[in-house]
């Protein structure tokens, strides 16, 4: 099947969700996966087994860390933790521009330049273990090489210049910072101070959120029980109703009554009549 076909076929399953092609735990598609977002179930990952998808994995939205960085390439996104490369998608069309909306819309954003320095390095960027030892090569040869012809020329030129260094006095008093430099870095402390209020912002707005999510949960439940209850109590009182109008009333006499109820009845039977209760101590019929 082509990508057309699977996305029909996954939109069929998924009427509400968005397809798109990407890669979970890795940033290559070596083994590429179909991605399903879907607003309320989180993310489904399909594998096309020739002439059928076959489904790999679920991932809920609960189980997405609450704090992702991003890298945007050209036509993919690429999400990940502190540790390692959680998801790579295309977003080179309408369909995967959603489902990256969907996952933006839920967690917290940060920029991928927070991660070490080394990881810009070509070679080091992939963390492949085999590309690392080869770029590490690679550079130790050519800064090799390069500290030695650096250090043949200064030699060379030693040899045929000898001259006394002289200081100039500008040169030897330490530079000045000026107004402008000031500026500067107090307009970046500013811009710096901006974006963590923004992302605290954020942050606690994705927290009210899933308090009011919490909330709401609550009070169904409340209400579920509340209605159980109800419903607990009308059926005891239909029990209670049906089982009072089962009872024989309208004793002629005691003889009468005694024929059901040999003891007599107390004054809260429903077959209890004072005319019964010779004695008046709120027990009709009983046995002397």
């Amino acid at each position: 099947m082509d990508f057309k076909d699977i996305r029909l076929n996954l939109k069929t399953m998924y009427p509400e969700g968005y397809v798109t092609r990407g890669q979970y735990r890795s940033n290559s598609y070596s083994t590429p996966y179909y991605v399903v977002a879907t607003e309320k179930e989180g993310l489904f990952f399909y594998i096309n087994r020739r002439k059928t998808l076959d489904l790999a994995l679920h991932v809920p939205w609960v189980d997405v860390p609450n704090t992702l960085y991003l890298r945007k390439d050209k036509n993919d996104k690429t999400y990940r933790t502190k540790v390692e490369v959680l998801l790579t998608i295309f977003v080179g069309d309408m369909e995967g521009k959603k489902v990256a909306e969907l996952i933006e819309g839920r967690r917290l954003l940060l920029p991928w330049t927070k991660f070490p320095w080394y990881r810009k390095i070509p070679g080091y960027r992939s963390q492949v273990a085999w590309k690392m030892v080869m770029a590490s090569m690679f550079y130790f040869f050519f800064f090799g090489m390069f500290f030695a012809l650096v250090s043949n020329g200064e030699d060379d030129t030693a040899k045929v210049v000898k001259q006394p260094l002289v200081r100039t006095e500008a040169e030897e008093e330490p530079k000045k910072q000026t107004d402008s430099d000031i500026a500067k870095k107090k307009a970046n402390e500013q811009k710096a101070s901006a974006k963590a209020k923004v992302i605290e912002e954020k942050k606690a707005a994705q927290e009210k959120k899933q308090a009011d999510l919490e909330k709401k949960k609550q009070l169904i439940k409340e209400k579920e029980k509340a209605e159980a209850q109800r419903k607990a109590k009308e059926e005891a009182a239909r029990k209670a109703e049906k089982e009072a109008a089962a009872v024989p009333v309208g004793f002629d006499n005691c003889d009468d009554l005694r024929t059901e109820y040999p003891n007599g009845v107390p004054s809260s039977h429903p077959a209890y009549e004072a005319k019964m209760d010779r004695d008046k101590d709120n027990f009709a019929c009983e046995q002397n």
